[in-house]
């Protein structure tokens, strides 16, 4: 008994380090100005991307979104999806980390400068009973570069 709580608090420690990083990140981010993923911390991906812009292209067949970072391989079981299309804002909820058919048929009526964001997101780590907190970032949509 007193193996199991060791190594879970030892689990838990670990995995709370590890994830410290996402302030400096950010911190360095926004000094910088660079749209890059972060280094530490969980963050989600969405057609192959952490945010910023992305084509309609790009968003053809994505359903699923996935974790990256130092929570790679967990799998998002709740999230709100933000879509911001004509000034108007819409929120679209879910409970796996597969899009609903009305919220990929959103994205794909989402014309150049409309935006979304992917918020509320909790995943289960790759153990399949930890839970942490996903972080996200704004996607917006751009013409297809030629």
């Amino acid at each position: 008994m007193k193996s199991t709580i060791k190594n879970f608090l030892l689990a838990t420690a670990a995995v709370l380090f590890t994830c410290s990083f996402t302030e400096i990140t950010r911190l360095n981010t926004e000094m910088t100005g660079l749209d890059a993923a972060p280094v530490g911390g969980a963050y989600v991906v969405f057609a192959g991307k952490y945010g910023g812009e992305v084509t309609q292209k790009d968003l053809e067949g994505q359903t699923t979104l996935g974790v990256d970072g130092c929570a790679r391989g967990s799998r998002i079981f709740q999230f709100t999806l933000h879509v911001t299309h004509g000034g108007k804002t819409s929120t679209y909820t879910a409970n796996s980390n597969v899009l609903t058919s009305e919220m990929t048929a959103k994205l794909r009526s989402l014309s150049i400068g409309d935006r979304f964001e992917f918020k509320k997101m909790k995943a289960y780590l790759p153990n399949g009973k930890d839970v942490v907190d996903v972080h996200g970032k704004e996607f917006v949509i751009v013409a297809k570069k030629a």
